[in-house]
């Protein structure tokens, strides 16, 4: 197990690295274009968290896909398809990179929550809900992925959805976006729902990949 683990980690990481200066762009995002957008509002009022909350759900989430498409962006080429052949001893190649990846993505986020709430002291709420929308954009992409063998529609599709939902703000039980703000329990169970899709997504996206093995043996 360890040593599936590490295997997994190394593997990780060169692919990341081979994004070359795309790698850099969710942390762009994340460290530089959410922090001075929240500044460039009204200070010291709750507007101001507000804003926090409206630009932490559009760009954060929007984001948080785009390393896992780059990954499996590799896979869909012939000769990288055939990894998940030589690594018969995990037929959950594709998920666990997902997993991972999304995972470090929210610890890089939690770095930018813990700036904001010495701004705002209130935001672990919105985090738990950030990191919900996430995982939820990062199981759409993986399945839509591994449906569709691209990555391209998947990205339209990521960047479409948050513009649709959270730029035109519609209300419709389709959208994982909250308005408002995020001061309580009660305020997280929308973000509840959208985890638990979110994990739906991702065992859909399993079930292509364990066809998508069984093809390429």
């Amino acid at each position: 197990m360890a040593h599936e683990w590490d295997r997994l980690m190394r593997r990780l990481y060169l692919e990341l690295k081979n994004q070359r200066l795309y790698f850099f762009v969710p942390p762009f995002v994340l460290f530089a274009l959410v922090p001075l957008s929240v500044l460039a509002g009204p200070q010291g009022t709750d507007p101001s968290f507000s804003q926090c909350v409206t630009l932490s759900q559009l760009f954060i989430p929007s984001f948080a896909a785009w390393w896992p498409l780059f990954v499996l962006k590799e896979y869909h080429s012939s000769p990288a398809r055939e990894l998940l052949v030589v690594h018969r001893s995990s037929r959950a190649e594709l998920l666990s990179r997902m997993i991972s990846l999304w995972a470090l993505y929210v610890l890089l986020a939690a770095v930018v929550f813990v700036y904001f709430a010495s701004l705002f002291g209130r935001v672990w709420y919105l985090f738990a809900a950030v990191a919900a929308q996430s995982m939820f954009m990062i199981a759409l992409g993986y399945s839509l992925s591994l449906l569709l063998q691209n990555t391209f529609i998947p990205l339209i599709v990521n960047f479409a959805y948050s513009s649709i939902f959270m730029l035109a703000v519609l209300d419709s039980p389709l959208n994982i976006f909250t308005i408002g703000t995020f001061s309580d329990a009660g305020s997280l169970v929308k973000p509840a729902t959208v985890a638990a899709v979110a994990i739906v997504l991702l065992l859909a996206g399993y079930q292509a990949e364990r066809r998508l093995y069984t093809r390429s043996m």
